[in-house]
């Protein structure tokens, strides 16, 4: 991710001692790193950015590789209607595919990535990336990794907007919610969960109205109360009766 607005000033070349501690979250990078990994890692900078920063935009190439270790980034993508869909978060311990990918080939993507909170991580220029992809057989064994498992996560991605009702994507997006918040109400609006599945909000506020309906959920301003988590698994996986009109 490029263009990462600075709250920090960047910072000495870290030791190994510091860099364990800051990348907790990355055990299969520090565990098995060799010297050449080591030395990318020693070249990285610490960054940050206040919330709501975007930190890419199509047509930008990626200057440099961000190991995120606090905060959180939406990836996401904008359609020409205007609506938008979440592709998927980064966090501590993860990487990005996108700037993976633009970082080995060069290949640029229509999407956006944005802060979602406070953020820092260390950045690592694209001439160390290439460095250590080259000579460190334990980093190209990690970043292999990272894209096969962000391959599979965009595979169902696509095949859930294929095949699967919108009412179903909404009842399972809304089980992670309230499993994430261990039943607790879920802050969110109607337009948040649009954008998070690439709908409208018409569309969510018409199912939710159903959910409620189905005794499943409680609506509130900005919140939305779980009242059943049996029947709100049942509905997500198709098994509960749902309106045909919803599509």
């Amino acid at each position: 991710m490029s263009t990462v607005a600075p709250l920090l000033a960047p910072s000495a070349s870290y030791e190994q001692v510091e860099l364990k501690k800051l990348l907790t979250d990355y055990p299969d990078l520090i565990e098995n790193a060799d010297e050449a990994c080591w030395e990318m890692l020693s070249s990285a900078r610490v960054h940050g950015c206040t919330a709501n920063t975007l930190l890419f935009r199509e047509g930008i190439d990626c200057k440099h590789l961000m190991l995120i270790v606090e905060g959180s980034v939406r990836v996401y993508k904008n359609s020409d209607e205007g609506r938008e869909v979440t592709l998927y978060r980064v966090e501590p311990g993860q990487l990005c595919i996108h700037n993976l990918n633009n970082l080995v080939d060069g290949i640029q993507f229509s999407v956006m990535a944005s802060s979602e909170t406070v953020m820092r991580g260390l950045v690592i220029s694209r001439a160390a990336f290439h460095k250590a992809l080259a000579e460190s057989s334990s980093f190209r064994g990690y970043v292999l990794r990272n894209l096969t498992e962000r391959l599979a996560h965009m595979a169902n991605l696509v095949s859930g907007f294929a095949f699967d009702r919108l009412d179903l994507r909404v009842a399972c997006w809304l089980n992670n919610q309230f499993e994430r918040n261990c039943g607790r109400p879920v802050q969110v609006t109607h337009s948040d969960i649009a954008h998070e599945l690439g709908t409208t909000r018409e569309m969510v506020s018409r199912i939710l109205k159903d959910f409620e309906h189905k005794r499943c959920i409680q609506l509130a301003r900005g919140r939305i109360h779980l009242l059943c988590k049996h029947t709100l698994h049942l509905v997500g996986e198709g098994k509960g009766k749902v309106r045909k009109d919803i599509s």
